[in-house]
C-alpha cells in the first residue's frame, strides 16, 4: 500500500482500496475473478497471495485503486455499545434528536453538512441514519464510526428502523431492508469531532461475480458522512425529548430527505 501511495503521488494518510484481476475461472469461462487486496501490514491478508499471482506469466498485470479518503490522525474507530452500557446510554436521553440520513449526504451531489460547530445540549441526540443493504438485499454494507471525546458524546448504539413499503414498490418485491441508526448520547459540555464511513467495499468481488464484470466498478464503494463538530452545551430549559428533526442540506427539518431544489 505504501508503495502505491508513493507512486501515485498521494499523501502517506490516505487511505485506499485496491483490486487486481486474479487468475482465470475454473473451465475459462468468464471473465478473470476482481480481488479486493486485503491487509495493511506485512503478512496480513492476501498481499503474499496477488505478489505470487503477478509474478506468474499468464498473470494480468492491473491494479485498481479507488475509494481514496483521508485517514484520521486522532479520531479512533469506536465500537457500538451493548447490553448494560447500551442502556445506560439510552437512560441519559432526556432531550431532542437530530438527524443525519444517508440518502441526504450522500445520493448523487449530496447535500453540506450542518454548521461548525453544531451546537447539542446534554441529554440530546445525534442520529446518523445508514442502510444495512442495497435495495435488492443482495449486497450489504458496514458502517464504522471515527470520534474522539466519547465522554463528551457516547460512542454509537445501534438502533435498527423498520422501512415501510413505498407505493411505487412491486407487489411480491423485496420487503425493505431496516435502516441502521447510530446514536450518539451527548453526555457532558465539552467539543467531538466524529464521522461515519459507509462501506460496501467486500461486495464487490459478489458483484463482479454475479454480473461477469471484468473490472471493478467505476464509482467508489465507501462514502463518508462528516466529519462533523459537536459543541456540546449544558443542558437549558425544559427538554424537549421525543421530538427528532432531520437536516435536509439547509436546516432542521421534521421531514426527513433534502431540501427540493429551488424552493425557498
Amino acid at each position: 500500500m505504501a508503495l502505491l501511495r508513493l507512486h501515485l503521488r498521494l499523501p502517506f494518510d490516505t487511505w485506499i482500496s485496491v483490486f487486481y484481476i486474479g487468475p482465470p475461472r475454473e473451465g475459462g469461462a468468464g471473465p478473470r475473478s476482481v480481488t479486493l487486496l486485503r491487509g495493511e501490514r506485512p503478512g496480513e491478508g492476501n498481499t503474499t497471495a496477488m505478489l505470487s499471482y503477478l509474478s506468474k506469466p499468464n498473470a494480468e498485470l492491473k491494479l485498481f485503486v479507488k475509494n481514496l479518503r483521508k485517514r484520521p490522525s486522532k479520531l479512533v474507530r469506536q465500537p457500538r455499545a451493548f447490553l448494560e452500557e447500551r442502556e445506560g446510554l439510552f437512560a441519559q436521553r432526556t432531550g431532542a434528536s437530530f438527524g443525519l440520513d444517508w440518502e441526504t449526504q450522500l445520493v448523487g451531489e449530496g447535500e453540506k453538512l450542518p454548521p461548525r460547530p453544531m451546537a447539542m445540549q446534554v441529554g440530546e441526540t445525534l442520529i446518523i441514519e445508514v442502510p444495512q443493504t442495497d435495495e435488492n438485499g443482495e449486497y450489504r454494507y458496514a458502517a464504522n464510526a471515527f470520534m474522539d471525546k466519547t465522554d463528551v458524546l457516547s460512542k454509537p448504539v445501534n438502533e435498527i428502523i423498520e422501512v415501510k413499503k413505498g407505493k411505487s414498490k412491486k407487489k411480491g418485491g423485496p420487503e425493505p431492508d431496516p435502516l441502521l441508526q447510530l446514536t450518539f448520547v451527548a453526555l457532558k459540555e465539552g467539543k467531538c469531532v466524529l464521522f461515519v464511513d459507509v462501506s460496501w467495499e467486500d461486495q464487490e468481488e459478489k458483484l463482479c461475480m454475479t454480473h461477469r464484470l471484468a473490472a471493478p466498478v467505476a464509482k467508489n464503494t465507501i462514502a463518508r458522512i462528516g466529519p462533523v463538530e459537536i459543541d456540546v452545551q449544558k443542558s437549558a430549559g425544559k427538554p424537549e425529548k421525543g421530538t427528532l428533526q432531520w437536516w435536509n442540506g439547509e436546516k432542521w427539518s421534521a421531514k426527513k430527505g433534502p431540501k427540493k431544489k429551488g424552493k425557498k
